[in-house]
């Protein structure tokens, strides 16, 4: 990992509110949660007699997935201004070529993910995962991210259809929940989608069918992706 491309992309974050923003909105919303459950749960336990622990595995891994989401994005919008500014052309010329510059450039949403995830997983301390299916789960979300960085430099011309389609691909968080509808059909149609693994693995950390394709499906996403750069 360059030190050097990281250090880079935080000052460049720092002078972009927006980017900051969508850096900040993990912590904010881990904050939230964390505060919601403390007084959410013992109300709905005594007034509406509704267990909201039962479905903490679904929890955690929304919180999980928002990292990915915004750290993604903000490393695509990094992308997006230098392809506007024709610096990706350039580039092109030197040493480290295309490769070499996205390995660079996303080296903040893989190392923010993982951080992330460990902090979200030990605040919330709500489910209890395995320390292989933790490290497991931490690398697979930082694919994530920057599956979701590699999307929007791929497919938007600039930052504001960027950010419209950064909300689009919110449809992920959804279709990761998939199972929670009790539909076979849509939870057959989430399986194509690495986001809904992660709940997968939550859920059934000792299924080696489910370890092996929720590796898969995620190599799968970023070779076809990496291809298309």
């Amino acid at each position: 990992m360059n030190k050097t491309a990281l250090k880079t992309d935080i000052k460049m974050i720092g002078r972009d509110p927006i980017l900051i923003l969508l850096m900040l909105v993990p912590i904010f919303a881990l904050i939230f949660i964390k505060v919601l459950l403390h007084y959410l749960v013992p109300w709905l336990g005594s007034e509406l007699g509704f267990d909201l622990s039962l479905y903490y595995g679904y929890v955690l891994g929304g919180c999980f997935l928002l990292s990915p989401m915004m750290l993604g994005t903000v490393a695509g919008f990094l992308m997006i201004d230098e392809k506007d500014g024709k610096i990706f052309e350039l580039i092109s010329i030197t040493p480290a070529g295309y490769s070499g510059y996205l390995a660079h450039r996303l080296v903040l949403p893989f190392v923010g993910s993982i951080i992330y995830t460990l902090m979200t997983y030990f605040v919330l301390n709500i489910y209890t995962l395995n320390g292989i299916i933790l490290i497991l789960i931490m690398l697979l979300i930082s694919l994530e991210s920057i599956l979701v960085g590699v999307i929007l430099f791929l497919f938007a011309e600039d930052k504001v259809q960027g950010l419209t389609y950064s909300k689009g691909l919110g449809i992920f968080i959804i279709l990761s929940m998939a199972d929670l509808f009790g539909k076979a059909w849509l939870s057959i149609l989430a399986g194509i989608i690495p986001f809904y693994w992660i709940l997968r693995l939550i859920h059934n950390p000792k299924d080696v069918l489910v370890i092996v394709l929720a590796v898969l499906i995620h190599l799968i996403w970023v070779g076809v992706l990496m291809k298309k750069c």
